[in-house]
């Protein structure tokens, strides 16, 4: 089984259950095998992690306020390795010869009569801790924005108007770990999309105006690009492509699925839903006179993204199978938890509902911004244009996550 080879420590991770079968072999090569100089300060880098930061003020509550990104971005590191293996899993099960992929992929999840096989107990915690991350973790760093108890201040909103326009241009819509995540969870034709005002960024970043651009442009992300976009041949890389790489996981059960009751087709985006959040696109612009032309060039990215979408839509009739199989037959595998977790992961971080992530998050914002625009050129508009109108557009694992969750009951005791 192949691992993640390192460049980055924190990718050099044993998926081969032989390769940390004992702490000998689980031990990281290193000029000193023993490494005697080891204490708590160095395991953790901390010299640099808490000099990590560049505040653009003197205001005191500056610090809090990047201190809270900080959090978000160490939460994302985490749920990248996670997605990483998770993703290394699934890959390795995807190309198993048919004797090593029909018991693993129909192993039963760990229950408190015993735990999982060394192969799935990486995937399974970190499946977890994903979940975790996106409805727990994240959320909860908000409210430092926000009020605490006995309806505290944490973050005064005068004091947030000192420093502000010192931000300006950049942008929360610059998060590059995010941007990596959302390629995981299948949101990747999101950041090909022309429905970021490059205003800003153009005149700060190139010397002249860029129009409408992608949040996935370099333009955008920076030196964040080679993040959300890693080279091939880089460890992260894997992330990216978790999603096709659970639905060849899903397509090989498919001759587990019961002849009883016919697959459901996958549902395929309609012309309504793209025209939908056309016109949503066009309410952010107002009055600007590049309004039409920026609004037809997103009609015809987001057309073109959804007619490719659905194509590979058509093509998941086997994963779709196997989905059927996963909540009948194989109803609580490891297998199936994992992929609930997933799915319960992308709904924690981008779905509507009040309690998401990105619900959270833009409640802040709103709390503490008087007008739309953002540091960068966006703001509210097109945070709500995101999460209401185009994210929904792109659910992660498209031939699982509508036939529900098919969890009895959470099985993380173990």
């Amino acid at each position: 089984m192949a691992d993640l080879s390192p460049r980055d420590p924190w990718w050099d991770l044993a998926l081969d259950p032989d390769a940390r079968a004992t702490p000998a072999s689980a031990r990281r090569a290193s000029g000193d095998a023993e490494r005697p100089s080891l204490d708590y300060g160095s395991y953790l880098g901390l010299d640099a992690l808490l000099s990590a930061g560049d505040p653009a003020s003197t205001v005191p509550d500056e610090r809090a306020f990047l201190a809270i990104h900080q959090l978000c971005e160490v939460t994302f590191r985490l749920m990248l390795v996670d997605l990483g293996v998770v993703a290394g899993t699934l890959a390795h099960l995807a190309d198993a010869p048919e004797a090593t992929f029909e018991p693993l992929a129909t192993e039963p999840s760990p229950d408190e009569r015993g735990g999982p096989s060394a192969f799935w107990r990486p995937a399974l915690t970190a499946a977890a801790r994903l979940r975790h991350s996106a409805r727990r973790v994240l959320p909860a760093i908000m409210p430092y924005v926000g009020k605490g108890d006995d309806d505290d201040v944490l973050f005064s909103s005068i004091e947030f108007a000192l420093f502000r326009d010192a931000l300006a241009p950049s942008s929360g819509f610059q998060t590059a770990q995010l941007r990596l995540i959302q390629r995981a969870l299948a949101k990747g034709p999101l950041l090909d999309l022309p429905v970021f005002p490059g205003g800003s960024f153009g005149q700060a970043y190139a010397g002249c105006p860029v129009g409408h651009v992608a949040l996935g442009d370099p333009l955008v992300l920076r030196g964040g690009h080679s993040r959300a976009f890693p080279a091939d041949d880089s460890p992260e890389a894997i992330v990216a492509t978790l999603d096709p790489l659970a639905h060849r996981v899903l397509a090989r059960l498919a001759g587990h699925a019961s002849g009883e009751h016919a697959a459901p087709r996958v549902r395929t985006l309609y012309p309504d839903e793209v025209e939908r959040s056309v016109a949503r696109f066009r309410q952010t612009l107002g009055g600007a006179p590049e309004a039409e032309e920026a609004t037809e060039a997103f009609r015809f990215a987001l057309a073109a993204a959804a007619d490719a979408e659905n194509d590979r839509r058509q093509r998941l009739g086997d994963a779709r199978r196997g989905a059927v199989a996963l909540h009948g037959p194989l109803r609580g595998t490891c297998l199936a938890f994992i992929l609930d977790r997933l799915v319960a992961t992308d709904l924690a971080l981008h779905a509507p509902d009040a309690d998401s992530f990105l619900s959270v998050h833009r409640k802040a914002v709103r709390r503490h911004v008087a007008g739309d625009s953002g540091t960068g050129g966006g703001g509210m508009p097109y945070l709500v244009t995101s999460q209401r109108y185009l994210l929904p557009l792109f659910p992660a694992l498209v031939a699982y996550a509508d036939l529900g969750m098919s969890e009895d009951a959470d099985r993380e005791r173990w």
